[in-house]
């Protein structure tokens, strides 16, 4: 995995959070208009570079900088933590990300026979 291949991608709402296993699935959910309105506080990598949002042509646009703050994913990510009562999240993002995204896959509806399953989503949750 190269530094310019994030794991995870944290957008921040205050102290809201959504994870995306990339950039570009992280674009796709994004809508240009909340870029525009500034609606997002904060877009980091797993590791703590800042992600540029922009848009174009109405597409939201996700750029990686040279840039990190480290400090700023944790205290996010602890105020996040600290509003959904996980404390200590900011410790481990990663498998923040993966617990998250598991929990996603546990609850979703409808839940589909075994057997199905398997062959409708061989992969199971995603993970980073």
């Amino acid at each position: 995995m190269t530094d310019d291949t994030p794991r995870v991608v944290f957008l921040f709402d205050d102290t809201d959070v959504c994870l995306f296993p990339s950039l570009d699935t992280a674009e796709d959910w994004m809508e240009a208009i909340d870029v525009d309105d500034n609606e997002y506080t904060a877009a980091l990598t797993d590791t703590g570079r800042v992600i540029r949002m922009r848009t174009e042509k109405g597409l939201v646009v996700l750029e990686l900088t040279e840039q990190t703050d480290l400090p700023k994913l944790r205290e996010l990510l602890r105020d996040h933590g600290e509003s959904i009562g996980q404390r200590g999240i900011e410790l481990a993002p990663v498998a923040f990300a993966n617990r998250s995204w598991k929990e996603d896959w546990d609850s979703r509806w409808p839940q589909w026979p075994r057997w199905l399953d398997k062959r409708l989503h061989p992969h199971g949750p995603i993970q980073a």
